[in-house]
């Protein structure tokens, strides 16, 4: 019998969708048994957000600042054959309640020497997020053997509108009814249990060498050049925006909320002014680098920390 233990949160339930279709060969194998952990914070984070709720989290996030989760049920001390962490990127990092999970004393013992599968949902942007991941469970000693991403495949600029209207307007549908719904499509969830057959066949012979190889061969992780870069620049200059706004204060001070309202507003706007820039520059890059676009796109596809 495999023992597998499922880590995640989700505010809207379009994350647990992902993970249940991606672990639908697991629930139907006999030899296997799930354990699903939805963390919970004591504080609700709220959905849908208001605007300076949403905006204000940016520099805790970025941070990496822990918040308090309600108690575990799985049992830590429990060896599990493999270990499912799936979240959302918040502002290119892990989201806080994944993260907070990560530096708990439970994620220590459960995590170490245990092969990790992350599954990640978002509007489009995960690789620096992923690259926090890494770090972070490299310091844990697990063992990340596998990666999948569900993205909304919109255009980059349709889906910052649809995004904020979701996440500030609790807009589930087509927004003025104009624009397309927002969020992971039904067909890519219907092929997710393909990605989860490639999991549980390596969950049962133990080797997860090819694992990541055979996800991104069926599709589960797809690196856009033209995010890849504008991603680049967020990383940058996000945690810069971030100390700006901590040296007013925590989260949820008065002190900081006019600094939060300026980077409320500077962030969509730098989206998009960069966005078609980015996107050009991203179609020229093969013609002038393309030896290193591929480098890049293929790093970002794996597993390991450079």
């Amino acid at each position: 019998m495999k023992n597998v233990l499922v880590i995640y949160f989700t505010q809207t339930g379009q994350l647990s969708s992902a993970v249940k279709a991606t672990m639908l060969p697991f629930e139907n194998d006999p030899e296997v048994t799930i354990h699903y952990e939805q963390l919970k914070p004591l504080k609700t984070f709220p959905y849908p957000w208001s605007y300076m709720e949403f905006f204000d989290v940016f520099p805790e996030t970025v941070h990496g600042v822990a918040c308090e989760l309600a108690p575990f049920s799985f049992d830590p001390d429990k060896k599990y054959d493999l270990v499912v962490i799936a979240y959302q990127p918040w502002f290119l990092s892990v989201c806080v309640p994944v993260n907070s999970f990560l530096q708990s004393p439970e994620a220590q013992k459960v995590l170490a020497g245990t092969p990790v599968v992350t599954v990640i949902a978002c509007r489009n942007m995960w690789l620096s997020a992923q690259e926090k991941m890494k770090k972070r469970l490299l310091e844990l000693k697990a063992n990340l053997v596998g990666n999948i991403t569900f993205v909304d495949k919109s255009a980059n600029l349709v889906s910052l509108v649809t995004v904020l209207a979701f996440v500030l307007g609790g807009q589930q549908g087509r927004f003025l009814g104009i624009f397309p719904k927002y969020g992971v499509k039904e067909d890519d969830l219907r092929i997710a249990p393909s990605f989860g057959l490639k999991i549980i066949s390596s969950l049962k012979s133990n080797n997860y060498t090819n694992l990541q190889k055979e996800l991104v061969d069926v599709g589960a992780v797809s690196v856009k050049a033209n995010l890849m870069l504008l991603e680049g620049r967020g990383k940058v200059l996000f945690p810069l925006y971030a100390n700006y706004i901590s040296k007013k204060g925590t989260a949820g001070s008065q002190d900081r909320r006019t600094r939060v309202r300026i980077f409320g507003i500077v962030l969509p706007t730098g989206i998009l002014i960069l966005s078609p820039i980015i996107t050009l520059i991203s179609r020229l890059a093969p013609l002038i680098a393309s030896g290193k676009m591929k480098k890049e796109i293929a790093y970002f596809s794996q597993n390991s920390l450079r």
